[in-house]
């Protein structure tokens, strides 16, 4: 079983910035299917700077087996909040089609000076960013959440508790 990720291991790690289309799969690596409250997405105009807090659950370190069923298993894991920066926005539209609230990031693409976040379940995130330039940062290790596995699939609810 492997041990608990700590502050110290976060404040260890470093962010990760991208600046060219070609770095765009190492962000879809590291965000794809993490959870993130479109209530919490902020856009400061005057800055040209959207920020979205997420939460990493998917991150290597599975913690405790919480079940362990016969084709499928359940994992606590700890819950890493970060916080994507997107930098040189000159607007930012949401096209929101369920309005459910919560939602787990799926591609990123740019093209033509259009940088477009496609997320589950039905929600793009829109921005005009002529120059590339975003952010991740993991911030502290806070809350636990819930992984299933089975033989040929993985799970997880936006569920988190402390």
């Amino acid at each position: 079983m492997a041990r608990p990720i700590t502050n110290q291991d976060i404040i260890q790690a470093e962010s990760l910035i991208v600046t060219t289309t070609k770095d765009l799969d190492s962000l879809v690596g590291l965000i794809h299917d993490e959870y993130f409250c479109l209530d919490d997405v902020t856009f400061s105009i005057d800055k040209g700077v959207v920020m979205i807090p997420y939460r990493r659950i998917f991150h290597g370190h599975y913690g405790r087996m919480i079940r362990n069923w016969l084709i499928a298993r359940t994992y606590e894991v700890d819950v890493i909040r970060s916080r994507l920066t997107i930098r040189n926005v000159e607007d930012y539209s949401v096209e929101d089609r369920v309005h459910i609230g919560t939602y787990s990031f799926n591609t990123v693409s740019h093209s033509d000076g259009v940088l477009l976040f496609r997320c589950n379940e039905d929600l793009d995130l829109r921005m005009v960013v002529p120059k590339l330039e975003i952010e991740s940062r993991d911030l502290e290790v806070r809350g636990k959440a819930r992984i299933n596995f089975g033989f040929f699939w993985g799970s997880s609810t936006s569920k988190v508790y402390e």
